[in-house]
């Protein structure tokens, strides 16, 4: 697989990661009625699929960055993480309805701005 591929594809796993640990600590903060204590917490974190998802993404996102950063400078690959930060942005507004406010749009768009003359070096 391409080394520029494996960095892409590792760095939006590791945002899609994000997501999915957001979902699963929700699912068990709606089941926990209330209960707060930490072995509540920590049964409920093994049981939540979403969290084992969450974990399985970073680890093969890991496994994609370290292939792909073999082969890519680190000036190069390193500043593609930022992406991450727009693809957890959209899908926060999407699937968790969050409401991003014109300050954090305009910061998503000046980091899209620059991966987008990162990728094109």
């Amino acid at each position: 697989m391409n080394p520029k591929v494996m960095i892409w594809l590792s760095v939006l796993l590791s945002a899609f990661a994000q997501i999915f640990l957001k979902h699963g600590l929700t699912k068990i903060q709606a089941a926990r009625s209330g209960e707060s204590s930490l072995s509540v917490l920590l049964i409920g974190v093994v049981r939540q699929p979403y969290i084992w998802l969450w974990g399985f993404s970073f680890v093969v996102a890991l496994m994609l960055w370290l292939a792909g950063l073999r082969e890519l400078d680190l000036s190069y690959a390193y500043p593609l993480v930022s992406i991450g930060y727009v693809v957890v942005t959209i899908m926060s507004a999407i699937v968790f309805r969050e409401k991003v406010d014109g300050n954090r749009w305009l910061a998503v768009a000046v980091i899209s701005l620059g991966v987008v003359l990162i990728a094109g070096s």
